[in-house]
């Protein structure tokens, strides 16, 4: 039995990421000029409000498992926008905070930012604009998915299972994990012992 394509197109997962990928289209085209990724803003805007977080707090706060949270934070670094100093309570966990550079950064493009999501906005009518955001928010709150950035702070355990599982199994595992299937969908048995 097949289903068409269009049903496809209908999955709530399939219409969240073209969403998304629209969303990240427009912030590259908005920001271009300051050669900086839309996850790289969002851990500009966390140090910006939260300066001496550690990377798996910056992680959490943007909703990035913990390898892109490290290869944002790195690359940030490597330009110069953030600075790494070492925690005290954890030799191993550096507490990052924007460098003048950074902030400089940051401030400068916040105008691009707002243009590129009142881009991602402005196709619906402005009394749909709010609901949307709404519904977004309803639908995240539904699934226990709202990131709370003062649990973060406390360091409390995850909200949800669906962070739990970003934050601490990275894409690539999590491939790697699934189960392998046979040719008419099943899944195979590693060990037939």
């Amino acid at each position: 039995m097949t289903t068409s394509l269009q049903s496809v197109y209908l999955r709530p997962g399939f219409l969240l990421k073209r969403c998304h990928q629209v969303t990240a289209a427009l912030f590259v085209d908005h920001c271009r000029d300051f050669g900086v990724t839309a996850s790289q803003y969002g851990a500009l805007r966390a140090l910006d409000e939260f300066p001496g977080l550690d990377q798996l707090a910056v992680g959490r706060l943007i909703g990035l498992d913990r390898s892109t949270a490290g290869l944002v934070v790195k690359l940030l670094a490597r330009r110069g926008l953030l600075e790494r100093t070492v925690n005290e309570q954890d030799n191993r966990r550096k507490r990052l905070q924007l460098s003048p550079a950074g902030r400089r950064l940051l401030r400068s493009m916040e105008p691009a930012a707002g243009r590129a999501q009142t881009a991602a906005l402005s196709v619906l009518p402005p009394a749909m604009r709010k609901q949307f955001l709404a519904l977004l928010g309803e639908f995240l709150r539904g699934h226990d998915a709202i990131i709370s950035p003062m649990d973060v702070m406390a360091g409390k355990p995850f909200g949800s299972r669906f962070d739990a599982l970003i934050s601490s199994r990275p894409a690539a595992r999590l491939a790697r994990e699934r189960p392998a299937r046979s040719r008419d969908g099943s899944v195979r048995r590693k060990d037939r012992r």
